[in-house]
């Protein structure tokens, strides 16, 4: 009768712990997290800025963008010298066009810079959020937003000239955030801002949206970002890309092996899978994978037989972008020093969120709960270690001899 009453007394507390988190989850950031992103962007920009003074940026692909960005700015064609195309053949990101508008002001690439600084930096702010709506304390929530900040991938493409699609990883982790808050607009909204920064993103968003449908029960915004992950993908890669730059996507060269248009790659990947097995079973894949979740393995592993895999669902979106890295025949999009893997990275830490969240659910509910709260502090500096190893060598590489892609 005792252990009854506890039991429900257990679960009364995690009801309301669960509510106060929603409600803290859309209010202001701790002021310690403030300054972190705070230093995390002036870092970043400093970083970047300094690589760009030393001559180690890229004709491809800082010029490229630079190039088109001042174009639209001046009210001309933004058509590309370096690649002889309109810029929306390209990627169709248009995101360029409000970008723009910072050009107007004063024409300089270290507003790019800056940009991709700021809105890396900010990805932990809506990290944070996720964490405190799923569960986590305080502490955990701000050891979440720190390892975002430091994380190896996060820093290399920052300072790996400017993509737009980085505008994509805080924008992705804030769509996440409105759908688990049931907030339709704000989820669209930052769906959209994620479709204008890279036409393959759209193929992350529509597995999203799947994800969100069945794994999250979000149904309305599952649909919303299935159908406009969808409905981009095929409008950016059938119609606006082969009208401004005249051929296929560019990126189609890349797998070569599997057919010379992306419906005729679909259809190979669905009826010949032999053709793909043997890259995704190489150990250039593993290896990639390995490095790729390195800092965060501590915590994705299921070290406890009471631990279901049900966390490992928030990786599911995530495919898409593996699939696109592991089967190119360019080893290059399978390095931390370039852009590849950003639209990994915000459920990657989700899955860290979501089996964080498990842990503390389970020592609650056997009566022991501070050993969530020890068991991450403890594992912290390791992870800050690996980080740091990992941020320095890449970093190095990437500024020393980045090819041009």
């Amino acid at each position: 009768m005792q252990n009854r009453e506890n039991f429900a007394d257990d679960r009364e507390d995690i009801s309301v712990s669960i509510a106060e988190n929603i409600e803290e989850s859309r209010s202001q950031l701790p002021s310690s997290l403030v300054w972190a992103i705070a230093t995390a962007a002036a870092i970043f920009f400093l970083c970047s800025s300094l690589r760009h003074a030393l001559f180690q940026s890229t004709a491809f692909d800082l010029g490229i963008f630079d190039q088109a960005i001042y174009l639209i700015s001046q009210n001309q064609t933004p058509f590309s010298s370096l690649m002889g195309i309109h810029i929306l053949g390209d990627r169709a990101a248009v995101i360029y066009y409000p970008l723009a508008l910072l050009y107007k002001i004063y024409p300089d690439v270290h507003w790019l810079l800056l940009v991709q600084a700021v809105a890396l930096s900010l990805g932990a702010w809506p990290s944070w959020s996720l964490a405190r709506l799923a569960g986590l304390n305080q502490e955990q929530s701000r050891a979440i937003a720190l390892i975002y900040l430091l994380y190896p991938v996060v820093f290399n493409i920052n300072l790996f000239d400017f993509h737009p699609e980085v505008i994509a990883l805080p924008a992705l982790l804030a769509a996440i955030l409105a759908a688990r808050l049931n907030k339709i607009v704000w989820f669209s909204t930052a769906i959209l801002l994620v479709l204008s920064c890279q036409a393959v993103l759209s193929i992350t968003v529509a597995a999203m949206g799947l994800w969100l449908f069945f794994c999250e029960k979000k149904q309305r915004c599952g649909a919303i970002g299935l159908l406009l992950g969808a409905a981009w993908f095929l409008i950016a890669s059938q119609k606006i890309i082969p009208f401004f730059s005249g051929s296929e996507v560019a990126g189609v060269g890349r797998y070569s092996y599997l057919g010379k248009s992306v419906l005729e790659i679909a259809i190979n990947l669905l009826l010949k899978p032999q053709l793909v097995l043997g890259k995704i079973l190489s150990f250039d894949t593993f290896k990639y994978l390995f490095i790729l979740t390195l800092p965060v393995i501590w915590v994705l592993l299921p070290f406890s037989r009471k631990l279901r895999l049900q966390y490992l669902t928030a990786l599911i979106p995530a495919i898409p972008t593996l699939l696109i890295n592991i089967l190119s025949d360019l080893p290059f999009q399978r390095s931390l020093a370039y852009q590849y893997s950003v639209p990994v990275i915000p459920f990657l830490f989700l899955a860290v969120i979501s089996k964080k969240a498990t842990i503390n659910k389970i020592f609650l509910f056997n009566g022991n709960q501070h050993f969530g709260r020890s068991r991450s502090l403890y594992f912290l500096p390791a992870s800050f270690t690996l980080q740091n190893i990992s941020r320095c060598s890449l970093a190095f590489i990437s500024a020393s001899c980045c090819p041009s892609v």
